[in-house]
C-alpha cells in the first residue's frame, strides 16, 4: 500500500466518500479515540461522507448513524444500511 500523500492531488479533490471498519481501526481497545471523532468531523466539514462498517448489532449502526458525524453505518452481518434523515431523526 503506497502513502496517501503519493496519491494525486486533484484526484483527492475528487474524494465522496470514506468506507472504514470501526473495530480495532477506528477504534482501540474497544474505544473510539477523540482524534477518530475528529478526523470524521473534519471529513464531515470537508463535504465527504463517512460511511464507518461493523459486524456489531443492528442497534449499534443506528446509534453510530444518529450520534457520530457520518453519512450512515453498516452493518457487515446480514446487511444493513443505517442513516438519519437530513434533521437528524
Amino acid at each position: 500500500m503506497k502513502s496517501f500523500h503519493t496519491f494525486p492531488q486533484d484526484a483527492k479533490k475528487e474524494i465522496q466518500y470514506v468506507l472504514t471498519d470501526i473495530d480495532d481501526t477506528l477504534t482501540n481497545a474497544g474505544k473510539l479515540p477523540a482524534c477518530a471523532y475528529s478526523a470524521m468531523e473534519r471529513l464531515q466539514q470537508a463535504g465527504i461522507k463517512v460511511i464507518p462498517i461493523t459486524g456489531r448489532p443492528a442497534g449499534w449502526c443506528d446509534h453510530i448513524a444518529r450520534m457520530w458525524p457520518v453519512e450512515g453505518s453498516v452493518k457487515t452481518v446480514h446487511f444493513i444500511f443505517a442513516m438519519t434523515s437530513r434533521s437528524g431523526r
